[in-house]
């Protein structure tokens, strides 16, 4: 069962609900093109009445927390939600797991009269409760510190309206230890027995220290090799803090050496934006069948048949100095030409939230990665005022 948000929905998720005919509950103002396909559409008795038939649930937006909470506000499913979108809370909940850890949360309205003398620099401020990259700023020392503060509250600013309370809040902030380390984001869910299973594996590209844009992720054989066993190990690690059960998670860690550090833990979703498809267009792995029927994927196969190319996904957004009401046309078909082999190109509707479009793409290598991390996207849009001269 899922609760279907209309903001942006993968063609590929939507292919498997109406074969499957999974129970939809419908969040938002769903447009035609949605509504006229075959769906399993549930109202709003029906659909929470089957959560207790020990259905996996799913969202594809985390707004659907929010419904969630409405309607089954004792429910485990939400009960864990609010909690893992707390990005304090879980810090608090796997303190025993990660003891040497340095965190600490404040609120909003004291972060300018911290002491910047009593901050182990370098570290990273981002709301506590927060979606993607949403205020997330890195701090290396103390020249630093007031400009990212300055920039955080913008950022809250900015998003106030995009996403509910439940998605991102604004009350407090969190001060955490910058974590060093190659980036990793992981598809995955618990099953009926709270054994953890996992479906997707991506590594995250930055084009500098400070960068926090969710602009390139990218899998490959290598990468899975690379963090596959402490991915599983970690997901067993939360079971013991946290007795999770059919329940979806995304969750994002690093890796230094032999350390292994959690960023963030999302709920009951998969990668943003339809952007877990990645998967599905680099080793054929259908997430979405696999979670609805609880069965995992045999990942030696799935990497003895994989070929030794870069698969990646770029989510391209309207830079955030250029004003959305501003922008008259994006130049898709010009924009696709900057990469080496298009698999799928999705135009998005930038109106609601800067996001133009998700390029899924295969290369032979990271030199593609590389360049496309600097692409300035600005020639590609034709502002209205230029426009009429």
């Amino acid at each position: 069962m899922i609760i279907l948000n209309e903001s942006i929905v993968s063609p590929i998720l939507l292919k498997v609900l109406v074969e499957e005919q999974i129970p939809v509950l419908e969040q938002g103002q769903w447009g035609d093109a949605i509504t006229n396909k075959k769906l399993n559409i549930k109202n709003d008795t029906e659909f929470f009445k089957s959560m207790g038939m020990e259905q996996r649930i799913l969202t594809n937006s985390e707004n659907g927390i929010t419904l969630l909470g409405h309607f089954q506000p004792d429910s485990n499913e939400y009960i864990w939600s609010k909690l893992l979108k707390d990005k304090g809370e879980v810090r608090k909940l796997t303190k025993s797991l990660y003891p040497d850890f340095h965190f600490q949360d404040i609120d909003l309205s004291m972060i300018d009269d911290m002491d910047k003398d009593r901050i182990p620099f370098p570290v990273v401020i981002k709301p506590n409760i927060g979606y993607s990259s949403v205020g997330v700023h890195k701090v290396k020392n103390e020249q630093d510190w007031d400009i990212a503060v300055a920039q955080l509250k913008e950022d809250l600013v900015l998003s106030d309206g995009l996403y509910d309370s439940d998605v991102v809040g604004s009350q407090t902030i969190l001060i955490e230890e910058w974590i060093q380390g190659e980036e990793y984001a992981i598809d995955g869910y618990y099953n009926q027995d709270g054994e953890p299973v996992i479906l997707n594996v991506f590594k995250r590209l930055f084009k500098d220290d400070y960068d926090t844009s969710d602009r390139i992720y990218y899998t490959s054989k290598v990468a899975i090799n690379e963090i596959y066993d402490d991915a599983l190990t970690f997901m067993k690690n939360i079971q013991t803090v946290l007795p999770l059960s059919n329940y979806a998670v995304h969750f994002e860690i690093r890796k230094k050496g032999d350390r292994v550090i959690p960023i963030e833990i999302n709920p009951l979703r998969f990668a943003g934006a339809g952007t877990t498809d990645l998967g599905y267009h680099a080793y054929g792995m259908n997430m979405y069948e696999h979670y609805f029927a609880g069965t995992k994927p045999d990942w030696n196969s799935i990497l003895a048949e994989m070929d030794d190319a870069t698969y990646s996904f770029f989510f391209a957004e309207v830079p955030l100095e250029i004003n959305l009401e501003e922008v008259a046309h994006i130049d898709h078909d010009g924009l696709q030409h900057e990469f080496e082999q298009v698999l799928e190109y999705r135009q998005l509707p930038f109106q609601n939230d800067r996001s133009l479009a998700i390029i899924f793409y295969r290369s032979e290598n990271l030199n593609n990665n590389r360049q496309l991390l600097h692409l300035d996207l600005l020639p590609y849009l034709t502002i209205k005022q230029l426009a009429l001269t």
